[in-house]
This record gives C-alpha cells, structure tokens and sequence, in this order.
C-alpha cells in the first residue's frame, strides 16, 4: 500500500490582462482542452486542478507542480503567474503555441519549457519531477495517427455553454499570418473516428465545438474521412449542435453537406480574410483566390445555407494592400454578402508565422518590449507599421468599418435572411446570437480593462463622429 502523500499538480490557462477579447461572452469562451489531457495523462499520484482565468481571477493556490499553457496574446499574464510560485520555490513548466515559437524567451520565465504538442512527453517530465530532475526543455513529438486520453472534463469550469473537441491537428495550406503548420505540422493528422464517437458521447453539454483547422481538410481523403465521422455521429444517435471551421471546398459535395446537418451541424466558420485579389495573394491563401476569380464566394454560402447550415464568415483588416478605401469596400461587401454572421480582426504578426519574420526584417514591429507588448497582439490594433498609412488613418478607417457592419439593422436583416436560407429556427436562433457576440468582441475588443492602450472607448467613439 502506497502511504505517500499526494503531490498537487496545478494546471493554468492565463486571461489576457489588456483587453478581454473572446471573454467578452460567455458563448465564445472556450474550453482549455489542453489541459484537460494533460490532467487525463497524469497518474493518480497526484491531485490535480485547474484555474482558468476564463471565468476567475487567478489567486494562489498551493501546489507541488505547476503547469501554463498560453498564446501569445496571454503570454504576458502567463509569465506574471509563473514568476508567484517560482519565488517560492515551485517549478513551473509552460507550454503551449508561444512558448513553442519562442522557447528561449519562456525560459526565461519557467523552470522547463514544452516545444510543440506535449502529450509524447508529459508522462517523462511527471517522472522527472519526482525523481528531482526536471529538464530545462522536452521537445514534443507529432504522432500520426493521433493518440490522446478523453479529457478530464470534470476539471474545467461549468461555466462553459459549449464543449470544445478535436478530431485533427496540422494544415497544409501555411496562409502567412497562421502558426498553426509551425506548431501541428503541415499535414493533418487524425484521431481514430471511433475514439471521438466516444469522446462526444461523455460530453454534457448540447453544443460542441470541434476546433480543427479545416473539418473537411483539402484532399480526397480527408473528405472521405470527414464523411465517415458524420456518418458515424448519425448512426450512433448522438445529438449535438455543433459547429466546426473549414474552407471554402466545404460547399463542394451536397452528400457531406446533408450528412453534416444531419448529423448536428448548424453553423460552419470560413476563413474568407478579404475580397480583393491583391490582398488574398499577399496572404497566400490560394484555394479562395480560385473561388474569388471565379466571382463564387455568394455561390459558396449560398449552397451551404440551403442545406440549413448557417455560414459564418472570418475577415481580416490591415494587409498592406489595404487603403481607407479598400477597407470601406471591404465592409461594403461583408454587408452585402450572403454571410449569417461576421468575425472581424486586424492583421496581426505572431511569431512562428512567416508574417511575424518578415515585418521584424524590415523593422516595421511597433511594439517589441517584449514579453510586455505580447499582450498586445490579440488581432484588436495595428501592431505594424503599415506601407501606406499611419496607425491612426488605419485604426480608424478599421474601427468605422466595423461599427458599419455591426449594428442592429444588420442584425435583423441577417436574421430575416438565415431563417428563409437555411429554413431552419435553431441555426437561425444560434447565428443571430453569434452575430451579436462577435459584434460584442469586435466593438468591445478595443476597450482595455487595466489601461495602456491608447484607443480607450471614449476616444473611439470621438474618432467615430
């Protein structure tokens, strides 16, 4: 019989300090499914919890052993954290997409830092840990296919309106201002369908996010796949909304469509980024530059809505290819076009991502007081020098446009529009209140909530008049 104490493993997912962003909803916070592997990995030897700045502040808690994930974004509040159980002597292991694309800085920060997915070595750095030799470093391996434990849902925070799930990880498609390929790697790679059937059997919660990159991925064979897992939500009987991201191939087959709808799908995000040639070419994103030559992208919603899916369109703001003009057509066509719903964001240079290397070449950074200014780059202001204009003919150019494209006319004609497209009350229902929650991030977004920022609510609305 094992006597030994239990050791206390405290695992954290850090809330950016500056602006609240996502966390501005309820509905848009997502759930830290990181960590609840992590906690799904670790042996009974030790108690484990997790404090999520999601929904609570962080306060103190004691532990024996301490584990952070973060963004770049909550890079900053990340490193505050470590450095209160360091000073008493806690080793503090960080891991995450930031730390992985800037290790020598997080070792700054931390006793061990994790570069890349840390499911390979996380039961070799327990095992350290207790024998007192924690390495400054683990290097995680990308296993294909993809093996990982149900999470230990029962650590997250009950808050949370929508569970989160993954069934890939990796895109090859390497978009310029994307560090996904740099972190899971440039081919997907798949979890056994069999395995998330389970998964999404034990999740409570009625809504469901799978937080792949691309559902459908881009190849044969990934539609293949995509098929067989909708199949096999529909002949399980599993009964969840759920909504997904992927590209804009997702309208090329009515049979996955169907499929997808029957089996809970109700909203799909696309990263549509701009309309303009000139500006989807800068960021390398080829499969829409073929759609947008073909004048297709209405097409494309259009197809989808009428399956009852409602489509969710993503656009960015702030390529150097932009002027004021550029910008108002941007928003001229986003409320013209046949989107449910709209997620706005600026152009933002993160690093593992080949726009980060190329504006630090030219020395175009605006804020490199690093880690402090990291904080900064949540896709909420012009972190950049642009080419053409200065920040503040771009912020406000950007700010106008957004408050053009959320208001509630906009919001009721989408709605009129949702429920005749798509005939369905519940995707109308759930993109009406996902307009609103991202015109919330959108507007809110440029609000800070500890100060620092130079655009305060205030002076926004000033600029705006």
């Amino acid at each position: 019989m094992n006597t030994k104490p239990r050791k206390t493993l405290l695992l954290i997912n850090p809330a950016n300090q500056l602006r609240k962003g996502f966390l501005v909803n309820r509905a848009t916070k997502s759930q830290p499914l990181s960590l609840g592997i992590l906690a799904a990995l670790t042996p009974d030897l030790f108690k484990i919890k997790i404090i999520d700045e999601n929904f609570r502040k962080f306060r103190f808690y004691e532990a024996d052993l301490v584990g952070i994930t973060a963004f770049t974004a909550t890079a900053p509040r990340a490193y505050e954290i470590a450095a209160e159980y360091r000073q008493r002597g806690i080793p503090v292991v960080i891991g995450g997409i930031h730390a992985s694309m800037v290790p020598d800085e997080a070792a700054r920060f931390a006793d061990s830092v994790v570069v890349g997915e840390a499911e390979s070595v996380w039961p070799q750095i327990l095992t350290d840990f207790l024998e007192g030799q924690l390495k400054s470093r683990y290097q995680g391996q990308l296993t294909n296919p993809i093996k990982q434990p149900l999470p230990r849902r029962d650590l997250f925070h009950p808050g949370y309106i929508a569970a989160s799930i993954q069934t890939s990880r990796g895109c090859p498609m390497n978009c310029s201002f994307c560090s996904v390929s740099a972190f899971n790697g440039h081919h997907y790679r798949y979890r056994e369908i069999e395995e998330v059937l389970d998964e999404l059997e034990s999740i409570p919660q009625k809504f469901v996010f799978f937080i792949d990159d691309n559902i459908v991925g881009v190849s044969s064979q990934a539609k293949e796949r995509a098929l067989q897992l909708f199949s096999g939500i529909i002949k399980r009987g599993i009964k969840k909304y759920w909504i997904s991201q992927a590209s804009l191939n997702f309208a090329d087959d009515d049979q996955l469509l169907a499929l997808a709808y029957r089996s809970g799908c109700r909203m799909i995000f696309l990263g549509v980024e701009t309309e303009g040639i000139d500006q989807l070419t800068e960021a390398g994103k080829k499969v829409n530059l073929a759609r947008l030559k073909d004048h297709t992208f209405n097409a494309v919603f259009n197809k989808i809505r009428r399956h009852g899916i409602g489509v969710i369109g993503g656009f960015i703001f702030g390529f150097d290819h932009d002027t004021p003009q550029t910008i108002r057509n941007r928003a001229r066509f986003i409320r013209n076009s046949h989107l449910d719903s709209v997620q706005v964001s600026m152009l933002t240079p993160l690093p593992g991502t080949r726009l980060y290397d190329e504006l630090k070449q030219q020395g175009r950074l605006l804020y490199t007081n690093y880690p402090y200014d990291w904080q900064r780059y949540d896709y909420f202001e012009p972190v950049h020098l642009h080419p053409s204009m200065t920040r503040h003919e771009q912020t406000l150019a950007t700010y106008q446009a957004w408050h053009s494209i959320f208001n509630w006319s906009q919001l009721i004609f989408r709605a009129v529009k949702t429920l005749y497209a798509t005939r369905s009350v519940v995707s109308t229902w759930m993109l009406v209140l996902n307009f609103y929650h991202y015109s919330r991030i959108a507007l809110k977004g440029v609000e800070p909530t500890t100060g620092g920022n130079n655009f305060q609510k205030k002076g926004i609305k000033t600029m705006l008049k």
